[in-house]
């Protein structure tokens, strides 16, 4: 009887250190975006402005904002989108109408105010 015991809490010690080291070891998944929980990420360093000719490898991008305060917005589809946010605080969608050709469009969106800014 004492044996059957000994065995049974031996097991079961080794099964909970065996599960608090597999615990110990597993990395903390990181929350990828969702459309349920969209991100934003600063990305104007990936445009430049049409008079930029020092950076001919970057997108263009024609705004009367120049290509300040862009950013990316990742709802976790895999598709990109790229908004302005103009010196008043609104959004501004960026339609890429030609290849390498961003362009502003002058209506407002409130859709990046539903993202939250990525660590």
């Amino acid at each position: 009887m004492r044996f059957t015991i000994r065995r049974g809490v031996a097991a079961t010690a080794t099964a909970a250190a065996f599960s608090a080291g597999l615990l110990g070891l597993a990395a903390p998944a990181a929350a990828q975006p969702t459309i349920y929980d969209p991100e934003l990420t600063p990305c104007s360093h990936l445009f430049r402005t049409p008079i930029d000719f020092s950076q001919t490898d970057l997108d263009t991008y024609w705004s009367p904002f120049g290509t300040s305060g862009i950013a990316c917005y990742d709802d976790g589809t895999g598709i990109e989108r790229y908004y302005q946010q103009d010196p008043w605080g609104n959004w501004h969608v960026m339609n890429e109408l030609l290849p390498g050709q961003w362009f502003y469009e002058i209506f407002n969106t409130s859709i990046p105010d539903q993202a939250h800014w990525a660590p």
